[in-house]
């Protein structure tokens, strides 16, 4: 009996293994999806597509963008963690991948049901206002916020995401009270915050475009240094407020899908990001490509999870997003 069990396992060993061989040549052969959790327009979305577009030259298959926003990116994640570990779902998401399990108490799927796979790039926090507002300055908006508590309205692509957590630590820093307003992704939020229908939003530095046309005003980037693409700009360190934080975009896949199927993915996209064409459009939203190994992805977020749990069990932050 125990010989008969030995033969059955070689043989299933043999099996799997042809199998993982034979899936990694032949990915892929249908359509594949990738899921971002914010509405389309967004700087998530202009990532997105701009990958999808290069890798279905390379595949020689289509690459569809689906876009489901909602939930602080609960949505859309949970979609991709109930999916078939097949390669044929990635998830493209950002910073609420980061925070929700810490900041939120129940969540509908299990963060270690995906794996990080790739790291776009990261981006530090600007604070951007509507430039019809009579506030120059940080000075200006500080003085506003202080005469009434919660005046100020600060949009976010939605709770727990970059924004509203750079949002949340400024009014800490600052010692005043902001009043938060989630969106669904960054596009809805830069449309309100344009008709004047919010404050501002600690946005990436591709809200600089706007400050280029004079629709929106740059007040200070919560970054340690001046970023190269805006050096008037001010950092908030300069103007007496300590706040140092910034955001990241990357992919991810379901933790059971097979090493070598992850591999090939990873080659694949780091490849068309490579490509001039897509590398020119990332670069003009102002994100700081990374160039890494899916173990130091992995390694990049546990840092940034310990970070943020630091900053919330010590008490130096307090981020509601129930």
């Amino acid at each position: 009996m125990k010989k008969i069990c030995r033969v059955l396992l070689s043989y299933l060993f043999v099996f799997l293994w042809q199998s993982a061989c034979a899936q990694e040549t032949t990915y892929p052969d249908r359509p594949v999806t990738i899921v971002i959790p914010y509405s389309a327009g967004g700087v998530t979305d202009v990532f997105g597509r701009v990958i999808a577009t290069q890798l279905s030259r390379l595949w020689n298959q289509s690459v569809i963008i689906d876009n489901r926003a909602g939930g602080g990116t609960i949505i859309g994640t949970q979609q991709v963690s109930r999916s078939a570990p097949d390669g044929y779902t990635i998830l493209l998401t950002s910073y609420g991948f980061t925070s929700n399990p810490i900041l939120r108490k129940n969540l509908p799927y299990d963060p270690s049901s995906l794996t990080p796979l790739l790291l776009i790039g990261t981006s530090s926090n600007t604070l951007v206002i509507n430039a019809n507002l009579p506030y120059r300055n940080l000075a200006d908006i500080l003085a506003m916020a202080r005469e009434k508590s919660g005046a100020l309205t600060l949009a976010s692509s939605g709770n727990g995401s970059s924004p509203h957590v750079a949002a949340e630590l400024f009014a800490k820093a600052a010692g005043i009270q902001i009043t938060h307003i989630p969106y669904k992704g960054t596009s809805p939020a830069m449309n309100d915050l344009l008709s004047g229908q919010v404050h501002g939003i600690f946005d990436g530095t591709s809200a600089l475009g706007n400050v280029s046309t004079g629709k929106l005003r740059a007040i200070a980037t919560a970054a340690a240094a001046r970023h190269p693409h805006s050096p008037e700009v001010p950092t908030f360190r300069e103007l007496g407020i300590d706040l140092v934080f910034g955001g990241w975009f990357g992919f991810f896949v379901p933790s059971a899908m097979p090493q070598t199927l992850q591999d090939k993915i990873f080659k694949d996209i780091e490849a068309s990001i490579a490509d001039p064409a897509v590398n020119a459009v990332i670069v003009k939203t102002g994100l700081t490509l990374e160039t890494q190994t899916q173990e130091q992805f992995k390694l990049f977020l546990q840092t940034e999870s310990s970070r943020l749990r630091q900053l919330t069990e010590s008490g130096n932050a307090s981020i509601t997003v129930e």
